[in-house]
């Protein structure tokens, strides 16, 4: 077994001292009530990962301004200082110390007030309606209002029994629009060389710094490299600007800071996807390091593997690391880390679904792999194992099938999955075939393993019938067989040489050298990478504006168009169907104009069908009966997984 002595070391930060050197990374839950205030909701989800043997939690970014988006905590008024304690307060009895992240403004995406340095748009307005087209120039007297909104927050946090507090200064939000070159063009003393740009945090930390005692540890996030540039000389910022700038911020007194990356143009760095390497961080925190700063330096960015993490601290790129997704996916990772059960540990598949339901849809952060993230109270409230054992019955054995199985067992019944292929996984296969999808590969083992450890009965090559089921007679019944590729209204859809999507990834059949993907959601887009990466000169058809709107952050959606230029796919949008033929497909594209396309095969990732005949054909025979996932309605892992969970907990 892997021994992890640094990252069980004890360290400090200002006069913080840690049991070990894993910190819970800053990020927004939206469970606030609407008025800012923090709710059971809140202090139940933080309480959950206090236990889990991480050493510092960094509560999310709290809004300080008079204003703040619906949803966000606030710290803009000494009537917020009894929440915040609860939630210090809970930290500190699940054995961990807490700091307050204060968050100014999000600059050019801020959902209340978009406003920027000098007025320029983000990079991304048009992709997303929560983005503005066209950001107001930030004022002097606002940046002023804000650096002393900011101190104030700082300082109710304090009062609140907080151990410290962070200053937002990344992510693109506006402290980073402000150091960077290509967004800050402004003339005043808030512009031009670094101290100027730099004007706005460091006068925010020293208006924090006197509002507050003087051994208050303040930590500043801070983006490390806009990764647009190679240096700030080209109109950006580097790695060479961040060290001067953390010299500075040594010398007036920052405890520790936390470097990330990337700016509006590159937010897959700030929150790094499936589709980034691990660790993606760590080569400015060894320069940072090199560079002789003393302070303590953190590092976020997808460390997403204990071995990772003790390698990152060994090696000396940073002297703590910080985690969010991997502690939202299983607040216990610290734990089992240190009992050496790392197979127990319920891994992030980086699909960012928590980012999406807070930056895009302004709801209540969920997780695609742990169904009881922000549900801690109502899954305390159905915990304790059952006094009668009953017979499970799961019919299906994708991620809902074996979540539903898996929770079913650990609550006491005996349980049963019947598999209709010859290996579990469902979809979930199919995912992780295309380039880039490694990390999914994660779930799919960990429900292979806890579904091994659970001693649940499991039946490949076992298709369920409204006979076999009554015959089994069981005491209660969770359906879950997924659903069917559609085919479209397509003349010749069914001809010899389509095939759908589903069939192509499997490898259940083969193409020729030359293909036509129909349909440009996210799904036909792997398609194409897949059908690319092995050499097939492939054309993408959809009747959308754009390929990937199905995707809603501008994260992915940048990924997706990216990725199909990188691999030479031909992409035609806004299309009309005409006939499939053996020889290829006659349309009519954006122009008007009938065209016809040759082609070896055409490909449908059109979309699916739910699988409800089964399930139709078993309502009212059972007492206890449930349908999850897809053979409801199609959609994503998250849907399948948290439905599967809650039918079985309910058992």
């Amino acid at each position: 077994m892997q021994k992890f002595t640094k990252l069980f070391e004890p360290g400090r930060i200002g006069g913080i001292e840690l049991k070990n050197r894993i910190v819970f990374a800053p990020c927004g839950t939206h469970y606030s009530s609407l008025d800012g205030f923090v709710t059971d909701q809140q202090v139940a989800y933080y309480n959950e990962r206090a236990k889990g043997g991480v050493g510092l939690i960094i509560v999310e970014g709290s809004y300080c301004r008079k204003h703040g988006k619906a949803g966000r905590i606030l710290a803009n008024s000494d009537k917020c200082i009894p929440g915040l304690r609860k939630l210090a307060n809970i930290i500190h009895e699940g054995g961990a110390k807490a700091v307050l992240q204060i968050s100014s403004h999000r600059g050019s995406t801020d959902e209340e007030d978009p406003a920027s340095p000098s007025g320029i748009p983000h990079p991304f307005a048009g992709w997303s309606s929560v983005i503005s087209l066209h950001p107001r120039v930030i004022t002097k007297a606002d940046l002023e209002e804000l650096e002393a909104d900011v101190s104030e927050g700082a300082r109710r946090g304090m009062e609140a029994g907080f151990d410290g507090v962070m200053i937002h200064g990344a992510n693109g939000y506006l402290a980073n629009e402000l150091l960077s070159l290509r967004f800050n063009k402004r003339t005043d003393e808030f512009g031009g060389d670094l101290k100027g740009r730099a004007k706005f945090l460091l006068d925010i930390v020293r208006e924090t710094r006197k509002k507050t005692a003087v051994d208050f540890p303040v930590i500043l996030r801070l983006m490390g490299a806009d990764r647009v540039s190679k240096s700030w000389e080209e109109d950006g910022w580097g790695i060479e600007e961040c060290v001067k700038l953390c010299k500075i911020m040594e010398e007036i007194g920052v405890a520790a800071i936390d470097i990330t990356s990337g700016s509006q143009e590159t937010p897959e760095w700030s929150c790094p996807p499936y589709f980034m390497p691990s660790g993606c961080n760590s080569d400015i925190t060894a320069a940072i390091k090199k560079g002789g700063i003393k302070t303590p330096i953190l590092l976020t960015g997808k460390i997403d593997k204990p071995s990772l993490a003790e390698e990152i601290l060994r090696d000396g790129k940073a002297d703590f690391v910080c985690l969010a997704r991997g502690l939202i996916a299983d607040p216990y990772w610290p734990s089992k880390v240190r009992e050496g059960k790392e197979e127990d540990i319920r891994k992030c598949i980086c699909d960012n679904r928590c980012l999406e339901t807070v930056m895009i849809d302004f709801v209540p952060m969920v997780c695609t792999v742990n169904p009881i993230v922000g549900k801690e109270r109502e899954y305390q409230a159905k915990l304790p194992r059952v006094t009668k054992k009953k017979r499970v019955l799961v019919l299906g054995g994708g991620p809902g099938g074996m979540q539903a199985a898996i929770t079913a067992a650990e609550k006491g019944h005996d349980v049963t999955l019947y598999e209709k292929s010859n290996k579990l996984g469902g979809q979930v296969n199919l995912a992780i075939i295309s380039p880039d999808k490694e990390d999914v590969n994660r779930l799919l083992n960990y429900l292979k393993f806890q579904l091994a450890k659970s001693g649940v009965k499991v039946e490949l090559n076992k298709e369920a019938t409204t006979e076999g089921v009554e015959e089994f007679s069981p005491d209660a019944v969770i359906v879950a067989v997924g659903s069917t590729p559609f085919v479209p209204d397509i003349p010749g859809a069914r001809g010899k040489n389509v095939v759908n999507c589903r069939e192509v990834l499997s490898g259940e059949k083969t193409v020729g050298k030359k293909v036509i993907v129909v349909g440009g959601g996210y799904v036909g887009c792997e398609t194409c990478f897949f059908l690319a990466h092995k050499g097939v000169d492939v054309t993408l058809v959809f009747r959308s504006s754009e390929p990937a709107l199905d995707v809603k952050h501008w994260m992915f959606r940048k990924y997706y168009r990216d990725k199909l230029k990188e691999y030479g796919v031909k992409v035609m949008p806004q299309v009309k169907y005409g006939k499939i033929t053996s020889k290829g497909l006659n349309l009519i594209d954006k122009e008007g104009t009938e065209v016809f396309l040759e082609a070896d095969n055409v490909v449908l990732a059109t979309g699916a069908t739910p699988n409800r005949a089964l399930g139709e054909s078993l309502k009212g025979k059972f007492q206890e009966f449930y349908e999850v996932g897809d053979c409801i309605e199609p959609r994503r892992i998250l849907e399948a997984i948290e439905e599967g969970f809650w039918a079985a907990i309910t058992i």
